[in-house]
């Protein structure tokens, strides 16, 4: 009995199978192509995903350090999926990540994308499948930081003293990349400032050639320090210099002087600079002891600048050339009329005339000179005065009041400086009492 509702089971069902398969076949196409007209497969992108780093201690541990090289830290993604499933997705629900524990030989990690939700229903493409690395060891330096500034201040100052308020910074990075560090400045703008200035500045990194570096795997303990500028006024002045000793027998200094530089600007604070009129020098350099010709020198004057006082120009060392003349001495007789001679001083009691020109035929006074040719050319005869200073010989005496009788003293002419007499020259001077007149009646 059962067999026979069984056979004809089978037979119901197999009954026009072929057409009954088709049926079924005909009846999912048609629910996959209704399902797909209302909630259809889409794609969207999404830009500039960033890559997250997962596991760099793997990396670290091994006291190595990584840098993200060709820009494979961020990825371009293309989302597929159902519209219904992507319309609930933003850029914040996409992750790349990139397991560092996972690197390849060839220092390349494979970078996973997925999405925060419905992550079953949705297909990843990026346009990047591997972050690429550079993995170097880690090096650790320290490194002096120089302060300078940029830009000129106001006309009339110079930038004196420049100091940063720390002086060393210490920093850790690739190896090739630290290496390649030539300085660290601090650099403080002080365009137009005429007054110190105390500002913070951010460290920048230079190599060989001058160029900046700019890394995010380079850390320093500090980024930034304050830098203070002291601001000084310039003033210029002529440099004035002093030789000591004679020249060779024979010859005498000519006079002339030339330094070069004739000048020189100084810079310090105005109530210093205001003080000073010249750079007098005075150095055991400058001699001319025993020379019979031009003496050139070179000294430096840096350790004669007042205190507070500093060169304008910082590349300027201090060292001048100094050039002295020297020239054979020149030798000069000159006749002087005996009315340029007198007795100086003269007491009003005494009468006093000098011996050597009482005869009336003595006319002049023959000295001889010397000097530079210049010094001893420009000097006249009839342009020299003699005096015989009669105080002075009333000390010389030993005497404190005058008596009739002859006194020899020497004269003094009234010659430059420049020009020396070849020997003293004296006269004899007669002092007589003055007779008293008497009245005629």
């Amino acid at each position: 009995m059962k067999n026979n509702r069984f056979n004809k089971f089978l037979g119901v069902l197999t009954h026009n199978l072929g057409l009954k398969l088709l049926a079924a076949i005909v009846s999912c196409a048609l629910w996959f192509i209704v399902n797909n007209i209302t909630d259809p497969i889409d794609e969207i992108p999404f830009y500039n995903i960033p890559v997250e780093i997962v596991n760099a201690d793997s990396v670290v541990n091994e006291g190595k350090i990584y840098e993200v090289l060709d820009g494979t830290d961020t990825v371009n993604v293309q989302v597929k999926g159902k519209t219904s499933v992507l319309n609930g997705i933003t850029r914040d629900d996409i992750r790349a990540v990139a397991d560092l524990s996972q690197i390849t030989f060839l220092n390349t990690v494979q970078i996973e994308v997925s999405s925060k939700r419905n992550n079953s229903d949705l297909d990843f493409k990026s346009n990047i499948q591997n972050m690429k690395l550079a993995i170097e060891d880690v090096k650790r330096i320290q490194l002096i930081i120089n302060p300078s500034t940029v830009g000129s201040p106001a006309e009339g100052y110079v930038v004196g003293n420049v100091s940063s308020s720390q002086n060393i910074v210490r920093l850790q990075g690739p190896e090739s990349l630290i290496q390649s560090i030539n300085r660290v400045e601090a650099v403080a703008n002080i365009d137009g400032y005429s007054s110190d200035i105390n500002t913070s500045v951010e460290l920048k990194l230079y190599d060989n050639e001058g160029t900046e570096i700019k890394s995010d795997s380079i850390t320093m303990n500090i980024s930034t320090v304050n830098v203070a500028v002291t601001i000084l006024a310039v003033k210029e002045v002529p440099i004035n210099v002093t030789f000591a000793d004679t020249p060779a027998e024979g010859y005498i200094s000519s006079g002339k002087v030339v330094c070069v530089p004739e000048k020189v600007m100084l810079a310090g604070r105005r109530s210093v600079l205001d003080s000073i009129s010249a750079l007098n020098i005075s150095d055991p350099l400058l001699t001319l002891k025993d020379k019979d010709k031009d003496v050139t020198t070179i000294i430096n004057i840096k350790k004669y600048l007042p205190s507070g006082i500093q060169f304008a120009d910082q590349l300027f060392s201090g060292n001048i050339s100094v050039t002295a003349g020297i020239e054979p001495i020149t030798t000069k007789k000159l006749e002087i009329p005996v009315r340029n001679f007198a007795a100086g001083n003269k007491p009003d009691d005494m009468d006093v005339t000098i011996k050597e020109f009482e005869p009336e035929t003595v006319k002049n006074y023959t000295i001889e000179i010397s000097g530079t040719a210049a010094d001893v050319e420009e000097i006249l005869a009839n342009d020299i005065i003699g005096v015989i200073d009669m105080d002075k010989l009333l000390k010389q005496y030993d005497m404190t009041q005058w008596a009739e009788g002859s006194y020899v003293g020497e004269i003094t002419f009234n010659l430059p400086d420049t020009v020396k007499l070849k020997e003293p020259y004296s006269l004899t001077l007669m002092v007589s009492q003055k007779k008293q007149e008497t009245d005629e009646n």
